[in-house]
């Protein structure tokens, strides 16, 4: 049961380290190499670079302009260490299976007819066993954001899916939908 204490240190928490879900959601660990395709969640990423730290490496590619500000502002706010690319995210510029985890922050729909492209491309990037994530931001109107329009939603999960698998990928599932992000996970194969 929730005192009044115990609910006033849990807002506290939450506003301290407001993507502390997003965080959960990636599983990202100290040493993990971490990819972020696009610069959509810029303080996502510091955050994940405080995490993967000097063993590790957070880096975010993008080509728009002013992304790398955006990045570089949002790794300084949150005291992590985030590298930039400016390349496109059709072709990346790094060596095959060289990631952990790769993340495609705005999800398939926002891609602009080259989600194969650019899924394809995290794929190749990523090391065999290691993770594609999805993120796929969903518009809440209403009360609390309780009611969802199906012509404001992002595309449906299962269509997310069945994308991730047709890839190649295993185990793609729907993690969860947290904030108004949902979150796809899925795992590159061993061949």
């Amino acid at each position: 049961m929730f005192t009044e204490l115990g609910i006033l240190k849990l807002i506290k928490r939450t506003r301290d380290r407001p993507f502390a879900p997003a965080v959960a959601m990636l599983g990202v660990k100290g040493g993990d190499r971490v990819l972020f395709c696009g610069a959509g969640m810029p303080d996502l990423a510091g955050a994940v670079g405080v995490i993967t730290s000097l063993n590790g490496q957070t880096t975010v590619v993008d080509r728009r302009a002013g992304a790398d500000a955006k990045v570089a502002a949002a790794a300084a706010a949150a005291g992590g260490l985030v590298d930039f690319e400016d390349a496109p995210l059709t072709l990346l510029p790094f060596d095959t299976g060289h990631w952990d985890v790769a993340v495609i922050t705005q999800g398939l729909r926002a891609l602009d007819g080259q989600a194969a492209q650019v899924l394809s491309e995290a794929i190749r990037v990523v090391r065999p066993s290691g993770r594609i994530v999805v993120l796929d931001h969903v518009s809440r109107p209403g009360l609390f954001g309780l009611v969802r329009n199906a012509d404001t939603s992002a595309e449906p999960a299962d269509k997310v899916v069945a994308v991730l698998g047709a890839a190649g990928l295993r185990a793609a599932r729907l993690l969860a939908e947290v904030e108004g992000v949902r979150y796809f996970e899925a795992v590159k194969g061993m061949g």
